[in-house]
């Protein structure tokens, strides 16, 4: 049974509220000296950029079929976009460090989708190093741990950012990539919350973190920030934002990002980095609210160019629901003006233009007024021009954060647990899983992407069953039996807490597919889940007829 769907096609900004737990608090940069209009260098091709995630989300995307790839593209490419973004996973890409051993499927699907975009028109654009994926065991973040101080993981990791500038530069559609800090942030959360403790004081001498403060101030000086009496270095530890001395360690760690990202450009030329147009909260020594902004990082070492993400709620007052296009294009302005201001000149590439976010806890942050988007979008070009030479959205396509691996059965039965007798079998042109009388599949439910912290969780799927039978679905202890004839779309929800394990069973055949079980979608206002045009759609295809 081929999928079905309307006309069309992360991050989920809950991976932003997984990669940054923290307030988004952004300082309201008045305009800056940004370099003069005749000194910027711009490439003559304008990016419009989508990202790109099928009819999933980014987690899932390296494990799905392709049955809409190219009816996918071609829309994106209707709708005024001249180039796609993917995001690379590391460990979906690199399987085991130690071996060297890389996923044959996801590379193979990322040739298919650079030959599918090319054959529309498409530039592709890569962010190197995505954290998240379902596909492997363990907690992925001790990689990004591990990668600031242990040398094999660093050589690792310089083996992967090879590989896919490899992989990908043999097409004549490849543009480039960029890191983005979001995707190594985790750590300096974690790091703060380990509190003045034997195995944070150990880090804090093994990652070199010790030896950069020992250069910038006095052991006296680190216990004023730190507000302790420090005897020796070795009892310094990796602090938390309650206190001044985080800027002490947010300021090693930018200069851990620029020099990754140095070593990086080596394997990779002119990769460059997303970066920071935010400021961290810090309390200060009077325990004020301050930000540290992260202005360092802002010359992307040896790159032509500057990535970022910008959201229009930065350099505005929190709380407000209803701000203009006349209040936000101004700060818009004044915000890429000075990133550009500590750059160097360089033009810039805003891989992420957030004017809509719904991501949860960040609900304080100020937002356009609904009637307003379209305007701020219509005239965002003039902003936009001059000082940048691209811009992209991250949701095309609104959608579930679904924590299911193998979601489609691409992989056949990987990731799934099959009790009875069970099959992966084509059909209509697509991958489907068969269930025989009394047969079931379960997989636990990954809750790295929090689908499970919601109200409600939501689980659907298609369903075929040609004689007719009775499915069971199981979300942890909670179960539902519902009646199949035939192909249907089924659509369940489940309430409770331990919902982490999904299982499915059958009295009879059935086949499923494209399973997806969420709690929050994501919404973009471009197209809805289902793919049906939404409120700002017209406005960035006016956007990008303007650029």
């Amino acid at each position: 049974m081929k999928k079905t769907r309307n006309k069309r096609n992360p991050k989920s900004w809950i991976t932003l509220t997984l990669i940054l737990s923290l307030s988004l608090w952004v300082p309201n940069y008045q305009a800056a000296a940004a370099p003069k209009e005749e000194e910027t260098k711009t490439e003559e091709l304008y990016l419009k950029s989508a990202t790109y995630y099928a009819n999933d989300w980014v987690i899932n995307f390296w494990n799905l079929e392709d049955d809409f790839l190219e009816e996918d593209l071609r829309q994106i490419a209707a709708d005024g976009f001249n180039s796609i973004i993917l995001a690379v996973p590391w460990r979906e890409f690199q399987v085991d460090m130690d071996s060297r051993r890389y996923n044959q499927y996801a590379l193979d699907k990322l040739h298919r989708v650079m030959d599918a975009a090319g054959e529309e028109g498409l530039l592709v654009i890569l962010r190197v190093g995505y954290t998240w994926d379902h596909a492997g065991n363990g907690n992925i973040l001790d990689r990004y741990r591990d990668l600031i101080y242990k040398e094999e993981v660093r050589e690792a990791w310089m083996d992967y950012v090879g590989r896919i500038y490899e992989e990908s530069s043999v097409h004549s559609n490849f543009y480039g990539g960029f890191l983005t800090w979001e995707d190594f942030w985790n750590f300096t959360d974690a790091a703060g919350a380990l509190g003045d403790t034997e195995y944070s004081r150990r880090l804090a001498e093994d990652m070199g973190y010790t030896d950069y403060v020992k250069e910038r101030v006095s052991l006296e000086e680190a216990g004023r920030q730190y507000r302790k009496n420090f005897e020796n270095w070795s009892q310094l530890y990796l602090p938390g934002r309650e206190t001044e001395a985080y800027s002490l360690f947010l300021s090693f760690y930018d200069n851990f990002l620029n020099q990754l990202l140095a070593e990086s450009q080596a394997v990779f030329p002119n990769l460059s980095m997303e970066v920071r147009a935010d400021a961290d909260p810090i309390n200060n020594q009077n325990g004020e609210l301050v930000g540290f902004t992260h202005e360092t990082t802002f010359g992307c070492q040896d790159s032509a160019y500057t990535s970022l993400m910008y959201a229009v709620s930065m350099g505005m007052s929190l709380g407000n629901d209803h701000m203009t296009a006349d209040q936000v294009l101004p700060q818009t302005a004044a915000t890429l003006d000075w990133v550009r201001s500590h750059n160097g000149g360089k033009p810039l590439y805003i891989d992420q233009l957030l004017f809509t976010d719904n991501t949860p806890g960040f609900e304080e942050n100020s937002r356009l007024d609904e009637g307003e988007i379209p305007i701020y979008l219509t005239r965002l070009a003039p902003v936009l021009q001059g000082r940048t030479l691209g811009y992209g959205v991250w949701t095309y396509r609104d959608y579930g954060n679904n924590m299911i691996y193998n979601c489609q059965f691409a992989l056949g039965d990987g990731g799934w647990n099959s009790f009875g007798r069970t099959k992966v079998e084509e059909r209509d042109g697509s991958n489907q899983m068969k269930l025989e009388s009394y047969s079931r599949i379960s997989q636990t439910v990954n809750t790295a992407g929090s689908a499970v912290k919601g109200d409600t969780v939501k689980v659907c799927f298609q369903a075929d069953s040609p004689s007719g039978s009775n499915l069971t679905v199981s979300l942890g202890k909670r179960s539902r039996t519902v009646k199949v004839e035939g192909k249907q779309q089924l659509n369940l929800e489940f309430s409770g807490t331990g919902l982490n394990e999904l299982s499915i069973s059958s009295d009879s055949i059935v086949y499923l597919d494209n399973i997806k079980v969420y709690t929050q979608v994501t919404e973009g206002k471009l197209y809805d889940i289902n793919g049906n045009p939404e409120s700002c759609l017209e406005a960035v295809r006016i956007l990008n007829s303007s650029l």
